[in-house]
């Protein structure tokens, strides 16, 4: 019988679970896990369709009414739970209506997120009993990360006495931040980058556009999921942003600066907070680039070739290394909740310092 013929995923995973349910050798739960958008979330739909499936070959087939009932998120023996927000004002239907067109975008939730004990009481409940349709239940749990530090102790207890009929699907970025109690009593499944190819035939099935897709894949980093927050916000724009920064930190002129930052916050949504410092790495990195090799060919930021070339020129005496570091550092304070408008400001003086610190060695000398 073959296996995930007619699903988008790394043959190395296809290889790797065809194997374990055609030898009947899955193991009672999995952690899925690597950098976003490696379609984690897609695959473990992906597997819950073929282990249900009613077909006979070319399993899932996304035909019968197993999976199409997984394909509109209303199969009763498959559960999907994810981190959840007070403040977030969607309810959980909106959101698995969202994210049930596309799977492989991401799933926006604002404010603290965390995944509650009530959730995790729910599921031990559940677990208790026999599917109702399914031949196997499947729960998937993305952003097991996010889970509140009594919602992973009480969901120890599915893991060790785990009903046969049942399978576990943890979905995180980074197996370390998950406990150690939990990471060994599931086997880890690591997610590589998809190919090129792949990333296009992604685009292609979920959307019509005009844009230059080789572009995208350069400016997402083969990160599917930020691929499609590209094509459905206003990137352009947090872009422009990100230049006007960098111009106005690199010459203290903190009028500018500071309407920036109220630019950024005013949303109150730190996503889109993170995904500016994102492109400012990427900016710093094309000029890193040019720095070393003196070549544009391969910049992420290629409609900026021209600016960050000039940028890498002026401050050509710079450790941009340095720079890079210290925009993972503030993305890292604005992930673990830092006040936004202090952190930015203080990332612009940073940027400031670093900037002008050996031309004005090598002035004083």
């Amino acid at each position: 019988m073959d296996f995930f013929k007619n699903s988008i995923v790394q043959k190395r995973i296809q290889d790797f679970f065809t194997q374990c349910i055609s030898n009947d050798r899955l193991a009672h739960a999995y952690i899925f896990y690597g950098n976003e958008g490696r379609g984690k979330e897609a695959f473990s739909f992906e597997l819950a369709k073929a282990l249900n499936c009613t077909r006979t070959e070319n399993r899932p087939c996304n035909d019968c009414p197993s999976c199409t009932k997984i394909n509109n998120f209303n199969h009763p023996d498959i559960k999907y739970i994810f981190p959840s927000s007070k403040s977030d004002a969607k309810n959980s239907s909106e959101i698995i209506s969202e994210k049930s067109g596309n799977l492989y975008a991401p799933l926006v939730i604002k404010g603290h997120k965390n995944i509650a004990i009530e959730t995790i009481r729910e599921l031990k409940n559940e677990a208790k009993y026999a599917p109702f349709e399914a031949s196997k239940r499947v729960f998937i749990i993305y952003g097991a990360d996010y889970f509140s530090r009594e919602a992973a102790n009480s969901f120890l207890k599915i893991l060790e006495e785990p009903p046969v009929d049942l399978l576990i699907i943890l979905i995180t970025d980074n197996i370390h931040t998950l406990l150690d109690t939990i990471r060994s009593r599931c086997q880890p499944v690591h997610f590589p980058e998809f190919t090129l190819e792949q990333i296009t035939e992604i685009i292609k099935k979920y959307e019509n556009s005009e844009e230059d897709i080789d572009s995208l894949i350069r400016l997402s980093q083969f990160n599917i999921k930020k691929i499609f927050n590209i094509l459905r916000s206003d990137y352009q724009s947090r872009r422009e942003l990100v230049y006007k920064f960098l111009k106005a930190a690199a010459v203290e002129n903190y009028f500018t600066v500071s309407a920036l930052i109220d630019e950024l916050t005013q949303k109150r949504d730190k996503n889109y907070i993170l995904e500016f410092l994102d492109l400012l790495a990427l900016w710093l990195r094309d000029a890193l680039h040019f720095s070393i090799s003196e070549s544009s060919a391969d910049f992420v930021n290629q409609d900026y070739a021209e600016a960050v070339q000039k940028f890498a020129e002026f401050y050509q005496d710079t450790n941009f290394d340095n720079i890079i570091r210290l925009v993972e550092k503030y993305y890292f304070f604005i992930k673990s909740n830092a006040h936004p408008a202090l952190t930015l400001t203080n990332l612009s003086i940073e940027l400031h310092r670093l900037l002008t610190q050996k031309k004005a060695v090598k002035e004083a000398v």
